[in-house]
């Protein structure tokens, strides 16, 4: 590609006369001279035969004669045809000798010489000049990134991958039909594209070159007519049709091969970008524009390349500043595709600026991650809880595979966690029960829904609070831990002791349990009494300012601190180290508050953020039973269930408890009453009964009424129904037992005494 002057130049340097012996013929006579002189002997050679008596001619001499000065009739019809035959053997003439057929010669060609001059009087088409005009699309030099899936496309994939439904066969050969159709299109589109760039260069350049058959040298011009003739005729008779088709063939080859060898080298960078850009930077530069842009502008044959440079001379007036150079560079790069940096030399004959592409940035280093999974019972593992402190506790490791130790004393005697579906809550709260007991400690465990620290329930040393149905034992234990936590303040100040056993206090869905709580203080309290639970302020308050100089701690799981859940005490200070896990960014900012930014997520089991209130967050991976790939999510749990269960009671065999700093036992849980549903389901009517509703209601069968005793029967209902189908209370009293003494028949009562 040119400059926009360089068409302008050529068609006014082509456009003068024509040089001596290259002009066009000035007889308007098809094929110009030279098809006249071959039509001429032509047709004198039919006329007058091959001698001077005229043998084989079409006229004989006499005929000549009396035509030539006649006028007749037949003399105008043979000057007609003798100028037709003229006319008709100039253009076979020139179609023989590749000379034009019509018109003006369109170039200066001569018989061996390609033409180079158009005598078109209008100049060079506007179409070639836009075409030039056209700036080159700007391009991306810098290798873009793969494009990562949009974040519906990996839930649909994922979705895919683990549906389990009825379709999901069907719904797996669809995506494989799918990814099949779209890889063999992927395969076609990109052999079209390589077929398509190996010929369209090779058919441009013979498209290019039959533009040119103006241009033509006579002599090759005659010969692709001759060819053409010959082709048409070996096509017409049969018997070189064969030979005919095989030298096509060759000729094509050879016209492929031509065509790929001389295919027109591509302008460079440099010739495409420099005469627009240095027509800017002259100005710029403040050169005059006489100036050569080869002493002054270099740019490289491909900017693509890794190692381009763009060298710049730079006038004695260019004093450098900050401003100038980047104005320099804004203009290279608003102009030239890619992304340029500049190294500017003031030193030596000349000041110059070499402009080299500006390296991408670096990607971010892979941010670390803690181990995938941690094995409870892995060596290391082991080995860590072996050194552990008495009031130490390994939370998991770290991203960079170090320990997290913390203390669960002084200001981080308590912990808070805040753990969303499937983050590993259980997993947390049972690792730490195994460092508990490591540690001789007793357990309260408070847990409304019954699910979280399953395993824990029945070990020694283990009091479970677990029943939802029974709100006042939870309240009761509460201000029972209190009481504790006085005492042996009372004694460590006292100095009567010093140091107490640990004392660990479970409470989960702890905003679950305050609902509970509030809805039976709501029920029982007094109207003296004041609106807000005193249990929080009494108790919980109690247990968290006073027990850590006492060794009673508190683990509570959270999902929101708000202050008129808990009796209007605020909990927030009292959990200094607060654990999240699976979060989302409402539960942060209310838990955690906006001061500490928020982590991304990683909705992974056991994968946890430990945050202090200084600021600090640490992820770390937690300790859990490993699942079993072949069995399923129930079985899994119910297998780590079993194994827990089975290292804790060895965990307190071995390290055993004691009781000492209780000075009195926990309040004792209340009985378990099963649900009203169950309650109120009847033995005889409910068809869920242990023995199946009635077949057909009650009869005089079913009454007792109209049936003889037998001997091992009860009085009044048949043999297949003697299923202990007596309502509590309606048997005789003092009925012997055995089957000697059966019960007496049952006593109805009347409406009045139902009533009652």
């Amino acid at each position: 590609m040119h400059s926009l002057t360089h068409p302008i130049a050529v068609y006014a340097a082509t456009s003068g006369p024509a040089p001596e012996g290259g002009g066009g013929p000035d007889i308007a006579l098809p094929g110009g001279t030279a098809g006249l002189i071959v039509g001429a002997a032509l047709l004198a050679y039919l006329l007058f035969g091959n001698g001077r008596r005229g043998n084989g001619a079409l006229l004989d001499r006499r005929t000549v004669r009396a035509l030539r000065g006649g006028n007749t009739l037949t003399g105008k019809f043979l000057a007609w045809l003798f100028k037709t035959l003229g006319s008709t053997l100039g253009w076979v003439g020139a179609f023989l000798l590749g000379r034009e057929m019509w018109g003006d010669p369109r170039s200066d060609a001569g018989v061996f010489r390609p033409g180079t001059r158009t005598t078109d009087p209008a100049g060079p088409p506007a179409a070639h000049l836009g075409s030039i005009a056209l700036a080159p699309p700007r391009v991306n030099l810098v290798k873009p990134q793969r494009r990562q899936p949009r974040p519906w496309a990996r839930d649909v994939a994922a979705w895919i991958e683990t549906y389990q439904g009825r379709a999901a066969t069907a719904l797996g050969r669809a995506v494989r039909a799918a990814l099949w159709c779209a890889r063999w299109a992927g395969k076609a589109r990109r052999g079209i594209r390589t077929a398509f760039n190996a010929v369209a260069p090779v058919v441009a350049n013979i498209a290019r070159v039959l533009s040119l058959w103006h241009r033509w040298p006579y002599a090759a011009r005659s010969l692709a007519r001759i060819a053409l003739l010959a082709t048409a005729a070996g096509l017409a008779i049969p018997a070189w049709r064969t030979w005919t088709i095989v030298f096509l063939a060759l000729a094509l080859a050879a016209v492929v091969a031509l065509a790929v060898r001389f295919k027109p080298k591509p302008p460079g960078d440099d010739a495409i970008y420099g005469p627009r850009i240095w027509a800017i930077l002259r100005d710029d530069l403040h050169l005059p524009e006489d100036e050569p842009r080869e002493q002054w502008l270099r740019l490289p044959e491909r900017l693509a390349a890794e190692d381009a440079r763009i060298m710049l001379r730079l006038p004695w007036t260019f004093r450098g500043s900050e401003g100038e150079r980047q104005q320099v560079t804004d203009l290279l790069n608003s102009r030239i595709p890619g992304d340029w940096v500049g190294r500017y030399s003031f030193t030596g004959e000349h000041f110059t600026a070499t402009y080299s592409h500006k390296p991408p940035p670096k990607p971010p280093a892979p941010t670390p991650e803690p181990p995938a999974a941690v094995d409870i019972w892995d060596p290391k593992v082991q080995e860590i809880l072996a050194a552990l402190g008495p009031d130490e506790f390994y939370l998991g490791p770290d991203t960079f595979n170090r320990p997290i130790i913390q203390k669960m004393s002084d200001e981080q005697a308590h912990w808070a966690l805040s753990v969303g579906s499937g983050g590993g809550k259980s997993a947390t709260l049972q690792w730490l029960a195994i460092q508990m007991l490591m540690k001789r400690g007793i357990i309260i465990l408070l847990d409304p829904k019954m699910v979280s620290l399953t395993p824990l329930i029945g070990i020694q040393g283990v009091h479970s609070y677990i029943n939802p149905e029974a709100p006042q034992d939870m309240r009761l234990v509460l201000l029972w831990v209190a009481e504790v936590v006085k005492a042996r303040n009372y004694e460590k100040k006292n100095k009567i002791r010093t140091s107490f056993e640990p004392l660990f206090m479970f409470m989960e869905e702890t905003n679950q349990l305050a609902d509970l709580l509030k809805e039976e203080y709501t029920a029982i309290k007094k109207s003296s009494e004041p609106s807000g639970d005193p249990v929080w302020r009494d108790g919980v308050a109690t247990i968290l300012r006073l027990g850590r100089e006492v060794n009673v701690h508190i683990i509570a799981v959270f999902q929101d601190f708000k202050d008129t859940q808990f009796g209007g005490v605020s909990l927030v200070p009292l959990f200094p180290l607060k654990i999240m896990g699976s979060y989302s960014e409402r539960q942060w900012k209310r838990i955690i508050g906006t001061t500490i930014p928020m982590p991304p997520v990683q909705k992974k089991a056991g994968r946890m953020v430990l945050v202090l209130d200084t600021g600090e967050v640490t992820r770390i991976q937690v300790p859990y039973v490993p699942w079993v790939p072949e069995l399923t999510k129930d079985e899994n749990q119910q297998h780590a269930y079993k194994l827990l269960t089975a290292y804790y009671k060895e965990l307190r065999a071995t390290h055993g408890y004691s009781t000492d700093g209780l000075y009195t036992a926990p309040p004792a849980p209340s009985a378990e009453e099963a649900p009203a549903l169950l309650r109120g389901v009847s033995r005889d009517t409910g068809a869920e009964g242990p023995n199946g509703g009635s077949q057909g209601g009650p009869d005089s069968e079913t009454a007792g009424h109209g049936v003889t005793p037998q001997e091992g029967v009860t009085p009044g209902v048949t043999a297949p129904r003697d299923r202990l189908r007596l309502i509590p209370g309606q048997a005789a009293q003092g009925a012997p037992s055995g089957p000697q003494g059966a019960p007496q028949r049952p006593v109805l009562l009347t409406i009045a005494e139902l009533s009652h």
